[in-house]
This record gives structure tokens, C-alpha cells and sequence, in this order.
């Protein structure tokens, strides 16, 4: 007898669901890790503001913004933009 293996739209929104459910579990502890700053900064990053954005919104210095983005990188193994994505998807710092 063959296995029935659905598929469809539901299906993919249920794999990438799980998909990022595994994620956030595996990396909890390092997200734990991160300042209040970098939480907000991170789900800026996540949606889509540059540095000299995020200083404005947030009152603070462009080499502040990236001093705390280097943190956050280093903290979380960020390789790049689409990381940070990840990360603010999975903690619901962010909406898709």
C-alpha cells in the first residue's frame, strides 16, 4: 500500500509553521540572552529599517545601532539580514 502524503497550501503553511517552531525551540536560550535594546532593535532590523532609521526612531547614535547589532549577531550566530528575520518570525517580534 502507498503512503498518502498530502500536500498543498495548508501543508506548506504547517511544514514552515514547524519549521520555525523548531527553530525557536533550539535557539531559546540564546534568544533569552538578549537586552531590551537589542529586542527592539532586532525587530526593527527584521522589519525592514537601516541604521540611520533606527537611530532616529529610537534617539540614540548610528554606531550605537551597530555596536548593538554586532551584539546581537554575535550572540545568535546572525550570518545575515534574512537571520534576523528568522529570529523576529519565530519569537513573534514580527507578523508575515
Amino acid at each position: 500500500m502507498n503512503k498518502f502524503y498530502p500536500t498543498g497550501p495548508v501543508t506548506d503553511q504547517i511544514r514552515q509553521m514547524t519549521k520555525l517552531h523548531n527553530f525557536r525551540n533550539e535557539r531559546l536560550e540564546l534568544f533569552e540572552t538578549l537586552t531590551e535594546r537589542e529586542l527592539e532593535i532586532l525587530t526593527l532590523v527584521a522589519d525592514g529599517q537601516n541604521n540611520p532609521t533606527i537611530a532616529k526612531h529610537l534617539g540614540i547614535k548610528r554606531v550605537t545601532v551597530q555596536n548593538h547589532r554586532t551584539s546581537i549577531r554575535e550572540k545568535l550566530n546572525i550570518q545575515n539580514d534574512s537571520d534576523y528575520i528568522k529570529f523576529a518570525l519565530a519569537y513573534d517580534l514580527i507578523k508575515f
